[in-house]
């Protein structure tokens, strides 16, 4: 394993573990926290793992994802705005 491998499975399991378990579980306001985090976390590691492995298309992923989290994000939020 190089560094660049090392730095996503460290990412996956500082953010993306802890976010995903904090949006499939708790208050919705707390859930939305959690896929922000995991969110922001796969995007993160799909670009790390891409420069580590020296593939750059697979840097089209990580920003196809990165404008698939964000509409997510709003539509989740907007359910949130009819609860409160």
């Amino acid at each position: 394993m190089n560094a660049g491998e090392l730095a996503a499975l460290a990412l996956l399991l500082g953010v993306f573990v802890p976010g995903a378990w904090m949006a499939s579980r708790g208050e919705p306001r707390r859930r939305l926290v959690g896929l922000e985090f995991a969110g922001v976390a796969a995007v993160m590691t799909v670009i790390m793992v891409a420069v580590a492995w020296q593939r750059n298309s697979f840097l089209i992923v990580a920003l196809v994802l990165a404008l698939v989290t964000l509409p997510g994000t709003l539509v989740f939020t907007r359910l949130l705005a009819g609860k409160t």
